[in-house]
């Protein structure tokens, strides 16, 4: 070991005052080495322990104890008014330090010695041993520096040219070392400082200890390497030239993706200060090097476990968060489901509890018919019935859900609508009879396919009052009752092919609007003769600018609101 020590002051002519913070950093670079040599010793001492080596173990016991014994000493020499640390000062302070220096000197050659004389410690012993005689070496250097302290007072940090041993290149980056428990916890610890001994010794201490490590040398590295991997705890060092590990921090818990990674910041700064700073932007912890290495342990087992509470806590949260959506949307396709059976206003009651029968003094049914369908049928497969008939009224759904009218129900080949429920119309009469003449049109349509069945629709309607509701408590359904209802199928029965038939009734609400064919008095199945019209079109004067604006107009003025959209074809219909 080369390093000696000086005695001799080499004062300035004019030495300026030290300051707080130029005090504070120089304790700092002093503090480094001292947490190299007692970090690396108490690891050779571990070694010598593990192999049976009691008196290398011994060896390894007293360097570390006379490391803490200087460092105390230092410590305390330079804790006070920052004006009281002349040159003068430093001087005695270097004569003071000589013999402590000499023999932490002796105690490092003595652990050489036993280190070379065994054979039981495994290789990295020896090159621990080695990062102890730099780090010596470096800390000699420092003390016989402190004659230069002054002149370089305007500096924040000591950058005094050191003669330092350089311990064999580690690398930059390790990763992934083998992981074991701590509680009931694993983890995966990034070290952050710019010192390459420091991450080594920390990289050590924890794979020792069976964490996961990986190392960055400056706090941009840190960052990226946070975003690309799983990271459980980081331990960030203060000082770093360039980007610190204050503004780390803050980068840290400004994060959304990264806030949640606890940070234990590590310094040789000593200022309580810093460590109150550091746990008001979100650090979890604040450890002063040299390390006590059965505190560095509790402190990072106790943080893991709070990260794994809190992240049991957050998967919790999201399982919740997706059992909550999945409830919800099951509740959405069951009401959505219920839509596709009742009415919307029914089903909101029926979800609620109870559905009262309702009265409507004035709606239009209707009843639609497939001409001589079971004839037609009698050669066709089971299958393609079911198949055409879902085709036809797939197509009648799209017309009700355009014109917003209620479908009630199929009964085999016929279809049944109403218009005016549960939401009260006045228009009803008309959006009924439009979505009468496009039912036609939608099965002409669908006529002209090939292999098409060749059905034709009859359709009959009627205005007034019914009593609609739900009964029964399985399978409910929605229906109507009343005779407007019985009067509806009549029109339907007593129609013809491809055409609307609708009642007198009807025929007074919608003749403004349409123009209708007088069939006289026609006799229905149950013996009553009632006066009949065909829908043959809308009027002509509606139309006859080629538009249904003239229609639109007579729609707003007769019902104070906007039309439903109307059919094309209807445009070019003939009267």
């Amino acid at each position: 070991m080369s390093a000696t020590l000086n005695g001799t002051a080499q004062e300035g002519a004019i030495a300026p005052p030290l300051t707080a913070a130029r005090l504070s950093a120089l304790r700092h670079d002093l503090r480094t080495p001292f947490n190299q040599i007692i970090g690396y010793t108490e690891m050779v001492g571990e070694d010598a322990e593990d192999c049976g080596d009691e008196p290398l173990n011994e060896l390894a016991l007293a360097v570390a104890a006379a490391a803490h014994g200087t460092l105390t000493l230092l410590t305390e020499a330079l804790a006070g008014d920052p004006e009281q640390i002349t040159p003068e000062y430093l001087a005695g302070m270097r004569m003071q330090v000589q013999e402590p220096l000499e023999a932490l000197r002796q105690r490092v050659a003595a652990l050489r010695a036993g280190v070379e004389g065994s054979s039981l410690v495994p290789a990295e012993t020896v090159g621990n041993l080695e990062h102890v005689e730099s780090a010596f070496g470096t800390l000699c250097s420092l003390v016989e520096a402190t004659s230069q302290w002054h002149r370089h007072s305007g500096e924040a940090t000591f950058s005094v040219a050191l003669p330092r041993v350089e311990a064999a290149v580690l690398p930059t980056v390790v990763v992934e070392a083998p992981v074991v428990q701590v509680g009931a916890q694993k983890g995966t610890i990034l070290i952050v400082d710019d010192h390459i001994e420091n991450r080594d010794l920390l990289r050590q201490r924890l794979d020792r200890e069976g964490f996961g490590t990986a190392v960055a040398a400056n706090g941009l590295d840190a960052l990226q390497m946070l975003e690309e991997q799983r990271i459980d705890l980081v331990l960030l060092d203060v000082l770093m030239p360039g980007m610190d590990g204050i503004e780390v921090l803050q980068r840290i818990k400004g994060s959304e993706t990264l806030k949640s990674i606890p940070v234990i910041m590590i310094s040789a700064l000593d200022e309580i200060e810093r460590v109150v700073q550091c746990i008001e932007m979100g650090a979890e912890d604040y450890l002063s090097k040299p390390f006590n290495p059965v505190l560095l342990r509790a402190r990072i087992g106790v943080t893991l476990e709070r990260k794994h509470l809190r992240d049991e806590e957050e998967h919790q949260r999201a399982e919740m968060k997706v059992m909550l959506a999945e409830l919800a949307q099951e509740r959405k396709n069951a009401h959505d489901l219920l839509l596709n059976i009742l009415p919307e206003k029914v089903a909101q009651d029926l979800q609620s509890g109870h559905s009262a029968p309702m009265y409507f003094e004035d709606c239009t049914i209707c009843f639609t018919d497939f001409v001589g369908f079971t004839l037609s049928t009698e050669n066709m497969a089971a299958e393609l019935v079911v198949e055409e008939l879902h085709t036809f009224f797939t197509a009648f759904d799209m017309v009700m859900e355009r014109y917003g009218l209620e479908k009630l129900k199929t009964i085999g080949d016929s279809y049944m609508f109403a218009s005016g429920l549960p939401k009260r119309h006045p228009a009803n009469p008309v959006n009924a009879v439009l979505a009468a003449l496009e039912l036609l049109h939608e099965t002409q349509r669908l006529g002209e396919r090939v292999d098409a069945p060749g059905w034709k629709l009859r359709i009959g309607l009627h205005t007034g009052p019914v009593i609609a509701g739900v009964v029964g408590i399985r399978k409910f359904a929605f229906d109507i009752w009343g005779d407007s209802v019985n009067f509806a199928s009549r029109m339907e029965s007593s129609g013809a092919p491809n055409c609307v038939n609708i009642s007198e009734r009807t025929y007074a609400r919608v003749k403004d609007f349409f123009q209708c064919e007088h069939r006289g008095k026609v006799m229905t199945k149950d013996k009553r003769e009632v006066d009949m019209y065909f829908v043959r079109g809308v009027q002509p004067q509606l139309v006859q600018d080629g538009t249904f604006s003239a229609f639109a107009k007579r729609y707003r003025l007769y019902f104070a609101e906007e039309p439903p959209s109307f059919p094309e074809f209807l445009l070019g219909a003939k009267g």
